[in-house]
């Protein structure tokens, strides 16, 4: 890790549309900070398939991004009530701490051998390791923070503000997953094969596959560690850009009724014609 990195080279391609609400920028973000710890895990793992140097290009992006995201969402004159206010510390306590990611991360490349003596899975008790280790506790509750943050940020932006894309039918099971996969909480293997769990709330994986089937969520390949030594690498889930826009429209809505199921329509009486004996 020798080489400078360029500030401006993201460590994965997203694809997202051409203009973000404040809170599907928030969701976009937290998702960038999933991505980011994976990598990291991943490292550790030892099945890293990325450029050394990526690593700190992308923390000082994190750090940057989010500074970014916070500019938008003051742009919006939101009242300076608690929720809203303590809302916007804890991004900046973020930016602060993907900073601080940056600065050991800098460090962990400065401490790599240069004639790659390290082992395939970095010591976390010295040099290079302990470096990389200290860089992803500072980021790893940032992607939940993100969450809360642009939650409570959504119960006061303005509608000209929000996005007004639904889907028919989501319920609230269906919003908590969304809400799970947003905080980089769900990795699956074997094609949604096991059971997948959240970071606390198990998810279920027939919630996960009808999400999938309409669009609002999808699976990253190989890029979440085993479980266990040995095994395979998980996948993933994470959102896609109708996911993030849906769950923009639904973060502040704890609770989301389905429509009524229609009542069957009555028979109609039947009608005796026959006359009452005397």
């Amino acid at each position: 890790m020798t080489t400078p990195p360029d500030p401006d080279t993201p460590l994965f391609d997203v694809a997202a549309p051409a203009a973000l609400t404040p809170v599907e920028r928030l969701l976009a973000l937290a998702d960038l900070y999933t991505q980011h710890n994976d990598a990291i895990d991943m490292l550790f793992a030892g099945r890293a398939l990325l450029p050394e140097d990526a690593y700190v290009s992308s923390s000082h992006r994190l750090e940057r991004e989010t500074l970014a995201g916070i500019k938008t969402v003051r742009q919006q004159s939101l009242p300076a009530v608690e929720p809203v206010t303590s809302a916007v510390v804890r991004l900046k306590q973020t930016a602060y701490l993907a900073g601080g990611a940056t600065r050991y991360l800098t460090a962990a490349r400065q401490a790599r051998p240069a004639d790659d003596a390290e082992p395939t899975h970095p010591d976390p008790r010295r040099g290079f390791g302990q470096y990389l280790l200290l860089a992803r506790e500072l980021t790893t509750l940032a992607p939940a923070t993100i969450v809360a943050s642009a939650a409570q940020i959504a119960t006061r932006m303005p509608q000209r503000a929000r996005s007004t894309t639904t889907v028919p039918g989501l319920d609230t099971a269906q919003r908590g997953a969304l809400l799970e996969v947003a905080q980089g909480h769900v990795a699956v293997t074997d094609q949604y094969g096991q059971r997948a769990y959240g970071h606390s709330v198990p998810v279920p994986v027939d919630v996960l596959r009808h999400l999938e089937a309409q669009g609002l969520v999808e699976r990253q390949s190989t890029t979440v560690p085993p479980l266990f030594p040995g095994g395979p690498s998980r996948d993933r889930v994470r959102l896609t850009t109708l996911g993030t826009c849906v769950l923009s429209t639904v973060i502040d809505t704890p609770h989301i009724t389905s429509p009524p199921a229609a009542s069957p329509v009555p028979a109609p009486a039947t009608v005796s014609t026959a006359r009452a004996r005397r």
